[in-house]
This record gives structure tokens, C-alpha cells and sequence, in this order.
């Protein structure tokens, strides 16, 4: 086979001991085509004239081929130039193309539910999510049994069978469309180009646009008198049960304090006597401040003293949050709440009672000293409940109910009132709280009726 360049090998080899880096061999043969010696190795390259009339320079071989087989490519660029083809443009073209098909390639790793929840998802929501870990366990929960399938092979069957299964089993409607949509969730995220990656796992959520079945007759009337039930839990504390809470939590208190009496006279000195202090556990306050700001639970628990701030020109506290329900959102809603009054107190008592008051969580485990479990509220309010013979129906979250109601029944503006509890606006509020009490609608209608006795007297 005749030499394709004037380039041997005899030539490069002379050219690669003696040549000072970006010094060139050119060919005789092929315009435009030289080997680069390079201050590590060398490389093969073509200086041409692109379509648009452009002087490129590209590297077509590395050092390691030889000059026939560079020269070789030489001539296949410049025939592609003559077919009107930029080689360098192909090139970069098709090095895009391989790029893509090994990112979907690793991507297709992670297509099954369950390889995607692992490694992918499972990071995302722990990282950016306070309570990441509950929504991953309910979609662990519920669909597990579909991890080995692919994502994108997911259909609606998939989804009724799941959802006449937990229906059988009791499970509340309300609960079945959250556990749905924190899947749908899932498969979303799945559906978004990932960081650093232009194609998605997930070409299309295949259940994007799926609802679940309508309701039938039968949970038709059990969603209503849920509803109802909810409707009775937003009305105002009667006087009675006021009373009752009162009397549960003085004495939960009496109760926790004689039990340390009595460790302490039965050989644990070390323990600090619990008589003097105005809290004896954390909950009592922990209470008062639901009962005083109708804050969240959550949010309670993720109090710190630092959000308590106060401004030495007007001698105000403010405590100041943004709700964790609403955090990651785009419209949260940061909380300004004036604190005063028995809400001062409660802030002050417990800090006293603090040896660190100043710094970290407001309310934390004594054993860990780190934050409360989210439910550890619970088991102390049924000890309350019980000792001060409060409904056993009511529950904790009912402050935040009986907290609205309190100052829609004030006449406080709804929108004040969304700024206290951390609502974006009153929509939620009007449509929920703003109704009138049975009593007051009983003396409008028998106002009414009186009106109408009158008149009908002086026609008469």
C-alpha cells in the first residue's frame, strides 16, 4: 500500500526526540494536515476551511496512530467537507449523542420504583425535607409490592388494585389520597431533569393525570359526617371544658411533683425537687403555648429561643417563625407574634427553669438533649384529659381550632388573623371559621319570629 503522506514513520520519530513542544510536521501530500508535538506527547491534527468559510483546526488522532492511518482520517474529513459536512461539527455532534446515551444509560439504572426510591429519592427528602422521613416510609408502606417494576411501565391498574386493597381494609379515604399523591409526588421528581443531568429518569410520569375513583354513596355519607365531626371540633371551648384542662394540667402538674417526692424519699436525692417550679415537665407549657398562640405541634417542637425576639425601643418580644408545613413552599409565610400577657409568662417561667435559655431548642429531650419526638405531646394530653375529665373526643389540635374561632368570634380581622397563624391569606379561615354560633343564629331567627308577630298585630 502506497503512503498516504510524506510523513513516516522514520520522519516522526526523528521529528518526536528533536522537535521542542507546538513545533509541527507537516505533509506534502494532504494541505492542512501536521502532527503537533506537545510538551506530553503529540497529536494529529487538520487545519481546514469550514462551510461558513472559517479556518478550524482540529485534532483528528492521538499520537499513538500511525502517519498511514492519520492520514487516513485526513482524507475522510476532507471528503466529508467535500459532501458538505463539517467533520468537527460531526464530531462534537456525535460525541453529545454518546454523552446522552451514557446518562440515560446509568439513568435506566435507577428506572425501577424501588432502585429510584433508594438511591435517588430517598437522599432528596432526607435532605430537603423536615419530615422527609414519614413521606418516604408511606410510600414504603403502601408501594413496596411495585418497587421491581420499571417507572415508566406503571399504569392505572396498578394504581386500582392498590387502592380497592387499603379501601378494604378500612383505610380512610383522606389518608388513601395522601399516600397516592405522595407517590405521584415520586414519580414527578422522577419526570425532572436531575442536577447536572439534561434527560430525566423518567421520560413521562405514566400516572401524571391519574384521580382516584369517585367516591361511592357509602363514602359520600361517611366523608360527611367526618366533615361534621371536623366542623364541631372548630367551635369554640365551652366553659366547661376550659375548666376541665385547667384542672387536668394543675393536676398532672400535683402529680408529677409528688411522684418526685417520692423518689426522692426513696433514695434518689440526686433528682431536683420539683416543688418550686412553676412547669414540672415540659408539656404544661408546651400546652399553654398551643392553647395561647395556636401554633401547630410541629411548629412548638421546633421552637428555639432565638425566635424570640425582643426590640428595646418599644419594649416588645416577638416570636418569630416560619411554619414548617409551609416552609419549603414558595408563598410561606413568616409568623410575628406578639408576645405579652400569660403568653410572657409562660416564655419567662420556662426559661427560668432553663440553664441554657438562651440558645437551641426551646423544648428537647432531657436523656438526648436533642429535639422531642413529634409525637411525645400526645401520651401527656391523654393524662390531662383524663384527670381533669375532658372529652376523650378532644384532641390536642383542637387549641388551634378553638385559637381561631376565639378571635373570629371577636370580630379580629380575618387577615390578622391568617398573619397570626400562618395562612398566605383568610380564604382557608372564612370558609372554614367565619359562621355564626348556634346560639346567635337561634336569637336571630327568634328575633325574626317577634318582628313578624308585630306586624302581623298592626295589619291586624
Amino acid at each position: 500500500m502506497a503512503d498516504l503522506t510524506s510523513i513516516t514513520q522514520a520522519k516522526l520519530s526523528v521529528f518526536k526526540k528533536a522537535a521542542s513542544p507546538r513545533q509541527q510536521l507537516g505533509c506534502d501530500k494532504i494541505a492542512g494536515f501536521f502532527y503537533l508535538k506537545l510538551s506530553s506527547g503529540g497529536a494529529w491534527r487538520l487545519r481546514y476551511t469550514d462551510l461558513l468559510g472559517k479556518r478550524r483546526t482540529a485534532t483528528i488522532a492521538d499520537a499513538n496512530v500511525k502517519p498511514n492511518q492519520a492520514a487516513q482520517e485526513a482524507i475522510s474529513w476532507k471528503a466529508k467537507l467535500r459532501d458538505g459536512i463539517d467533520p468537527l461539527s460531526y464530531k462534537e455532534e456525535l460525541a453529545q449523542i454518546q454523552r446522552e446515551e451514557e446518562q440515560l444509560k446509568a439513568a435506566n439504572v435507577y428506572l425501577t420504583v424501588g432502585a429510584f426510591f433508594d438511591a435517588i429519592y430517598s437522599p432528596h427528602k432526607l435532605d430537603n425535607y423536615r419530615y422527609g422521613a414519614g413521606t418516604l416510609k408511606v410510600i414504603k408502606h403502601n408501594f413496596s409490592h411495585l418497587f421491581n417494576r420499571d417507572m415508566d411501565k406503571l399504569n392505572s391498574a396498578d394504581i386500582l388494585q392498590w387502592y380497592n386493597k387499603r379501601r378494604a381494609k378500612g383505610i380512610k379515604r383522606s389518608t388513601l389520597v395522601r399516600d397516592f399523591g405522595a407517590f405521584k409526588a415520586m414519580l414527578n421528581y422522577a419526570a425532572q431533569p436531575l442536577k447536572g443531568v439534561s434527560e430525566p429518569i423518567l421520560k413521562v410520569n405514566p400516572i401524571k393525570s391519574l384521580t382516584l375513583p369517585a367516591l361511592t354513596i357509602k363514602e359520600q355519607d361517611e366523608l360527611e359526617a367526618h366533615n361534621e365531626k371536623l366542623s364541631h371540633q372548630r367551635d369554640i371551648f365551652s366553659n366547661e371544658v376550659k375548666q376541665q384542662i385547667h384542672t387536668g394540667l394543675t393536676l398532672y402538674a400535683d402529680k408529677l411533683k409528688e411522684q418526685r417526692r417520692s423518689s426522692i424519699a426513696h433514695g434518689k436525692s440526686h433528682l431536683i425537687n420539683l416543688d418550686n417550679l412553676n412547669y414540672p415537665h415540659w408539656f404544661i407549657p408546651f400546652c399553654h403555648i398551643a392553647r395561647l398562640t395556636g401554633m401547630r405541634p410541629a411548629d412548638i417542637y421546633n421552637l428555639k429561643w432565638e425566635n424570640l425576639l425582643f426590640n428595646q425601643f418599644n419594649d416588645q418580644t416577638t416570636l418569630t417563625f416560619t411554619p414548617s408545613k409551609t416552609k419549603k413552599a414558595e408563598n410561606s409565610r413568616k409568623v410575628k407574634f406578639p408576645v405579652t400577657g400569660e403568653l410572657k409568662f409562660v416564655f419567662d417561667s420556662w426559661a427560668s427553669q432553663q440553664e441554657q435559655a438562651k440558645h437551641g431548642l426551646i423544648f428537647k429531650s432531657e436523656r438526648t438533649n436533642k429535639s422531642l419526638e413529634r409525637k411525645a405531646h400526645l401520651r401527656h394530653w391523654k393524662h390531662v384529659k383524663a384527670l381533669g375529665g375532658v372529652p376523650e373526643s378532644l384532641d390536642f389540635y383542637s387549641f388551634r381550632h378553638n385559637f381561631i374561632s376565639e378571635l373570629v368570634a371577636r370580630g379580629v380581622p380575618v387577615l390578622t388573623i391568617a398573619g397570626l397563624v400562618g395562612h398566605k391569606d383568610g380564604s382557608m379561615i372564612a370558609a372554614n371559621y367565619l359562621r355564626h354560633d348556634e346560639t346567635d343564629i337561634a336569637n336571630i331567627l327568634s328575633n325574626l319570629n317577634n318582628f313578624n308577630e308585630v306586624s302581623s298585630a298592626k295589619v291586624m
